[in-house]
């Protein structure tokens, strides 16, 4: 992929703009931004960062992994789609921003849906006749990517009438979300991570592969329903999402037990070895929060702190894929590790990580109503220097042309 270096800086370049557009969000609630709604930002601030950065990765790494294995493959076509997902990208970035949802922004939005639409159906062609374990788990997160298509255009709809179907607005939120988050976002990164261990000699077995993939589909498709626990809904059905939760994390187990006797930590240097660490803390701390909160005083209090709910978002979003991507450019050998390199990862990862343990604290002072007054001024702490890190990673990232 010739221009690999040059897609590879946009997308980093990406993850500092969403850093940037945090640390307004943290400055307005600790202090007030004004001629900036709150709500436009957390918007503008989300759809960025699922599009401009996690998406363009993972299209990225996806289309550099095309054009290493399958020679016959025109790459243009993943050109230009990865050329719309930006312009979708920015687009939103700044009409959200302007003015949240309405017709400009609903019309970016599109743009980047129809780019994910395109992805899939690209994928599905090019690889038809492939049978990798990797392919699958790129496939079914490129079809949870369309999938996930519904909940955002019913969010268009009912934003306009939130008073009057707001459980309906809500439902579509979280479907958006679960689709997002536990389908395309781990999918891809779980095939990103098999093509990374394929480089250095390890490879999964193909029946594993599929006892385990099978599992954390059929998890998925049927998850939603974990996401919705907070509805009314009679014991049978009840019933059938708690089989659901313990499905999901019995597919999880067998994945995390394979990776753990790989010796992939013995092929890392210290930076590495620390990003695997924390990412597969942060998925594996996922499964253990969907499957608890099927309990059912858990699920209520859950859903409905916002700390808690803003917490296993940045959880899966920030800590484990994000810093999944951060490992995946780190493993590319025209990568030079320099020492700025080294110490800009070790402060986002403490940025990270910051940032993370106050919103659960606040969550879990929230349960015996404990003031945290404070909060509002550590969660900047930590998005400024996340973003830090993030510019100095920039700064630092020497890739040499091989």
């Amino acid at each position: 992929m010739k221009n690999f270096n040059f897609w590879l800086k946009i997308c980093v370049f990406n993850f500092f703009v969403v850093s940037a557009v945090g640390v307004m969000m943290r400055y307005n609630m600790a202090f007030s931004l004004s001629g900036f709604n709150h709500k436009f930002m957390q918007e503008s601030h989300s759809h960025f960062a699922f599009y401009g950065w996690v998406s363009a990765g993972i299209f990225l790494f996806v289309t550099k992994y095309l054009s290493e294995n399958f020679k016959k493959i025109n790459l243009a076509k993943y050109q230009y789609l990865m050329i719309y997902n930006q312009i979708g990208s920015y687009g939103m970035l700044f009409t959200f921003l302007y003015g949240g949802y309405f017709w400009l922004s609903i019309v970016f939005a599109s743009i980047a849906l129809f780019t994910g639409f395109a992805y899939f159906i690209f994928l599905l062609i090019d690889t038809k006749s492939n049978e990798n374990p990797e392919i699958i788990w790129l496939k079914s997160g490129a079809f949870f990517a369309t999938f996930s298509a519904i909940g955002i255009f019913g969010l268009a709809y009912f934003s306009s009438k939130k008073e009057e179907f707001d459980v309906l607005f809500r439902a579509s939120t979280y479907f958006y979300l679960h689709y997002q988050y536990n389908g395309f976002f781990l999918f891809s990164c779980i095939g990103l991570l098999l093509i990374s261990l394929k480089k250095i000699g390890i490879e999964i077995k193909e029946k594993l592969n599929k006892t385990i993939f099978y599992l954390l589909f059929f998890g998925c498709f049927f998850g939603y329903g974990l996401s919705v626990l907070w509805i009314e809904m009679n014991s049978v059905l009840y019933g059938f999402f708690v089989l659901i939760s313990v499905i999901q994390f019995f597919g999880a187990i067998p994945f995390l037990n394979w990776i753990r006797k790989t010796n992939i930590f013995k092929r890392q240097n210290f930076i590495q070895k620390l990003l695997l660490c924390v990412f597969g803390f942060a998925f594996i701390l996922k499964f253990i929060l969907q499957s608890l909160s099927v309990i059912p005083s858990l699920g209520i209090f859950a859903f409905s702190n916002i700390n808690i709910v803003i917490a296993y978002l940045h959880l899966v979003l920030l800590m484990g894929v994000s810093l999944f991507l951060v490992w995946r450019i780190l493993q590319n050998r025209m990568i030079k590790l320099n020492l700025v390199l080294k110490f800009s990862v070790l402060l986002m990862v403490f940025g990270i990580i910051c940032n993370e343990f106050i919103l659960a604290l606040s969550g879990i002072f929230s349960i015996f109503y404990i003031p945290f007054l404070s909060s509002k001024y550590w969660l900047l702490f930590a998005s400024v220097v996340i973003m830090i890190s993030i510019l100095t990673f920039i700064r630092s990232l020497k890739i040499e042309n091989k």
